[in-house]
């Protein structure tokens, strides 16, 4: 005979899975009929579970109360540095606390960070992530019987089993693609980081669907990061001659990198070379020229995956997975020019 699951007593009881190992673990979460019931049914089922006192279960979750846990790669960019602060402070407003784990872009550190999280008894997770395949990261929860509430954001991945958030990059490199086409360029390049590898597949898409020439001279990746990549990729560029006329960025401060280069060449922006970033952090208003950029909603992401997650805190039998996907805006500035 095969060992009972948490999924047999839930359905003997008329309950989600969720409060039954809410009910099993002693949650305040679930009225005490409920749990006197779901307990019984364990125990006619031969159902392991560790049986405590309340004064026990007190002290264990008096160390996890209200405490919500962040795992990100980090905030050292404006990007991520803005989806923490955004989500710290929507979080504190519910009373809660956060412990936030950075990850390096490394997924076994995600892995790692999410266990820990899991044996550490918070009650939710907010998971920010770049990773392409995060199956097996999450099947952590799955695989264990874990039911604590998480939220994915994930510009690269997607999941049917939790609720999902992302800004769509591919219409983000779609606006920037064409507003370039608009102006009249058709000499098309890209510099980014591997990091960045899904917005140059979209660049190259975007470049295939309107007909127009995918020149490899002119779509640079490096393993630096930030500025420093984008000023190196357009200094190895321009050594090489034979510029396309605009350039699409990864992101901000590749493209800030990227500006620099091109005017220690004695060239400039917009008249010699345009470029678009991605992501408008607070500088490329202020920069010199004004640096058009695609806006990500990053604080409107940030409060809907703080609701998402608390309407599976609030309501243990509340079961509705969602994938959000908000589009960008493209910010028009002084980067580009039009060609006549």
């Amino acid at each position: 005979m095969s060992m009972a699951t948490l999924k047999d007593i839930a359905k003997i009881a008329g309950v989600n899975v969720s409060t039954v190992s809410k009910a099993l673990r002693g949650s305040s979460d679930i009225n005490k009929q409920t749990m006197q019931n779901i307990k019984k049914i364990a125990d006619e089922l031969n159902y392991s579970y560790e049986k405590r006192e309340p004064s026990q279960i007190k002290t264990q979750y008096s160390n996890s109360l209200n405490t919500i846990g962040i795992i990100c790669p980090e905030i050292i960019s404006e990007y991520y540095s803005d989806i923490v602060n955004t989500l710290t402070k929507e979080i504190r407003k519910k009373g809660y606390y956060c412990i936030i784990s950075f990850t390096d872009f490394d997924s076994e550190n995600e892995g790692r960070y999410l266990k820990g999280l899991l044996n550490s008894n918070v009650k939710g997770i907010i998971f920010i992530t770049e990773s392409l395949d995060i199956d097996d990261t999450l099947g952590l929860i799955k695989n264990n019987n874990y039911t604590i509430p998480l939220v994915v954001i994930a510009q690269n991945a997607d999941t049917k089993e939790f609720d999902c958030i992302k800004i769509d990059d591919e219409y983000g490199m779609k606006l920037s693609v064409e507003h370039l086409l608009e102006q009249g360029h058709t000499n098309l390049g890209y510099v980014g980081d591997k990091l960045s590898n899904a917005r140059m597949e979209a660049f190259i898409e975007n470049l295939q669907e309107n007909k127009l020439k995918v020149n490899k001279k002119w779509i640079r990746v490096s393993e630096e990061r930030f500025e420093k990549c984008g000023y190196d990729l357009l200094t190895a560029m321009i050594k090489e001659g034979d510029l396309p006329t605009a350039i699409v960025g990864a992101y901000d401060n590749i493209v800030i990198g990227a500006v620099k280069a091109i005017t220690d060449s004695g060239r400039k922006v917009p008249e010699d070379i345009s470029i678009i970033g991605i992501d408008n952090i607070s500088v490329t208003n202020y920069y010199n020229p004004e640096i058009t950029s695609v806006a990500g909603p990053v604080e409107e992401m940030a409060r809907i995956a703080v609701k998402l997650l608390f309407k599976k805190i609030d309501s243990s039998e509340y079961d509705v997975v969602q994938n959000v996907v908000l589009p960008p805006r493209l910010i028009t500035r002084k980067s580009v020019r039009k060609l006549s």
